[in-house]
This record gives C-alpha cells, sequence and structure tokens, in this order.
C-alpha cells in the first residue's frame, strides 16, 4: 500500500460518486477505478459496492476508514506546521443547520470558504428540522440546543437575539409600544403542533397568542409574509435587521434570547477538514458577532 492509494480511497469514500471524487482530487475516473482496484488487490478484499446510488462501503471499506483518517490527521497536522495544508485538505462535509441560520448567515459566506479551501465540498442541509450526527445523518450540526446524549463534541457557537418586528408601512400614526397596541395585527408565526424543536416555541412566551394568525413551518416563508406587511412576528436579528423594512417593536416585553450549538461526531471531531471548518466558522461569528446580540 502508499499513501496516494490510499488517498484516492478516501475520496471515493467521502463522495460516493467516482467523477465527483476524480474532479476533487484532480485525477482522471479511469485512474481512480485502477488505484482503487488495486488497493483492493493489495489487501485481498472488497472496499466497495457498486449501487445505483454510487459506491458504497463494504464492512471491510468502512474499517479502513477509520484507520486511513487517523493517519491523514496526522499528516495534515505535520503539513499544517511545515507547509500551506489548504491545498491538500479534500473531502465533503455535510452540515445540518437551522433554516434560518444556514440560509441567513451561513450559505451568503461559504463562497469564502471553499475559496479558502478548494478541495473541501461542503453540504449545507439547512431545514425545518436536523439530521442525526449519532446516526451519520451528517457530520456537523449547528443546533439550538445543546446535545446530551450521543458521542459528540459540543461547544457553544453564539447567543442570538429574537424581537417581534412588523413592516414599516403598517405603522400608521404611531409606533405600538404596548402589547394592547397590537390587537389589530395580524400573527405571524409558527404552526403550533409543527414546530420541530422546542426552542421555536416563541409565542407561548409572549402575549400574543391572541391575535389572528399566519402561519407556517417555515421560518423564511415568515419572512416573506412580513416584509409585505402581514402584521407582525418573532424574528431572529440575524436575519430580520440584515434587509430594510422591518421594525423591530416592543422590545422592553419581547425580547427572547436563544443559544447556537457547534457539534461534531468525536470520532472525526480532530480530522483536518473539520478543524478548519470549526476554526473559519467561528471566525465568521466573531466577526459578525453584532448581527446576532446587542
Amino acid at each position: 500500500m502508499n499513501w496516494d492509494d490510499m488517498r484516492l480511497f478516501l475520496g471515493l469514500a467521502r463522495n460516493g460518486r467516482v467523477a465527483i471524487a476524480a474532479k476533487g482530487m484532480k485525477v482522471d475516473p479511469t485512474t481512480l477505478i485502477r488505484r482503487v482496484k488495486k488497493l483492493e488487490d493489495s489487501l485481498n478484499c472488497k472496499l466497495f459496492e457498486l449501487t445505483k446510488k454510487g459506491y458504497v462501503l463494504t464492512t471491510h471499506g468502512t474499517e479502513l476508514v477509520t484507520y486511513i483518517e487517523k493517519a491523514e490527521h496526522y499528516f495534515l497536522e505535520a503539513q499544517n506546521e511545515l507547509g500551506d495544508e489548504r491545498s491538500h485538505l479534500a473531502g465533503t462535509i455535510r452540515v445540518s443547520v437551522s433554516e434560518g441560520f444556514g440560509s441567513w448567515f451561513l450559505a451568503p459566506l461559504l463562497p469564502d470558504f471553499k475559496k479558502r479551501y478548494p478541495g473541501i465540498s461542503i453540504e449545507l442541509v439547512a431545514t425545518s428540522g436536523f439530521l442525526n450526527l449519532n446516526k451519520r445523518e451528517a457530520d456537523m450540526a449547528i443546533l439550538l440546543e445543546k446535545p446530551s446524549r450521543g458521542l459528540l463534541v459540543t461547544q457553544k457557537l453564539t447567543d442570538y437575539n429574537l424581537y417581534l418586528y412588523t413592516h414599516r408601512s403598517l405603522i400608521k400614526e404611531r409606533k405600538p409600544e404596548t402589547l394592547q397596541d397590537l390587537t389589530s395585527y395580524n400573527l405571524v408565526s409558527y404552526v403550533p403542533d409543527l414546530v420541530y424543536a422546542p426552542q421555536l416555541k416563541f409565542i407561548e412566551e409572549t402575549a400574543l397568542s391572541q391575535l389572528s394568525a399566519l402561519r407556517s413551518t417555515s421560518i423564511n416563508a415568515q419572512y416573506q409574509m412580513l416584509i409585505n406587511g402581514a402584521g407582525v412576528g418573532i424574528l431572529p436579528k440575524f436575519m430580520a435587521e440584515t434587509q430594510p423594512g422591518l421594525v423591530r417593536l416592543i422590545e422592553n416585553d419581547i425580547h427572547i434570547k436563544r443559544t447556537f450549538w457547534l457539534a461534531t461526531h468525536k470520532e472525526t471531531h480532530s480530522q483536518a477538514r473539520f478543524q478548519v471548518f470549526t476554526q473559519w466558522l467561528q471566525e465568521k461569528v466573531e466577526r459578525y458577532q453584532s448581527r446576532f446580540i446587542d
């Protein structure tokens, strides 16, 4: 065995698709398959099964990934000490994140990460709900609650504030100053029985539940309703105050604080590509901290 064969094997293991893996490692697809077959022959075992979804690791292949990733970690540490490791880092990172954070903060910044680390592919899963790290549905997750179970490494990413907002076009004579002033407004909020995380149950913390409502499971849909004059609704500061038109209301009465937590699996946390992504994300959050909290 040699390191180059193992590196190519690892690239295919992480992507599953020959064309994508070969492009990421700048080799010809036929060369990639030939080198992986050479590695299988040297180990006298089958490392992949070819399925409709691409190349899927066998039990032997999964075991080999574990050993190679340990070696990769130390190899890249040496490169980091002795030279520029950016051009050598490769692989895929699947990040599970809430819809709001993923769409409004992380997605616009990802081109900068890709420019720094062109060999690393990012799969951003920004939906209503989270993938399961313990089941390896994702590599990393930015969560609304600190996990209490599983083999995870968790760290606080940032606190963030939420306020009540409306579009300035709905404010006729004077800005509402009390909850009683909101009786003529519609409430834009989540569908109560379809809220995917208890940390999103904002309305229960206020006296807004009596207002006539427009509801959606999507925070982006709620945002669109609010900027088009649907009523009042609670939004994260990092969403509401990046675009003109929305006005913060009654912040002394309605001021909610939540926390984002960054989690990775213990077995992959120390791998170089996850380390550089974590460092990059922390730098961005710190740089733009004023978007999250006052």
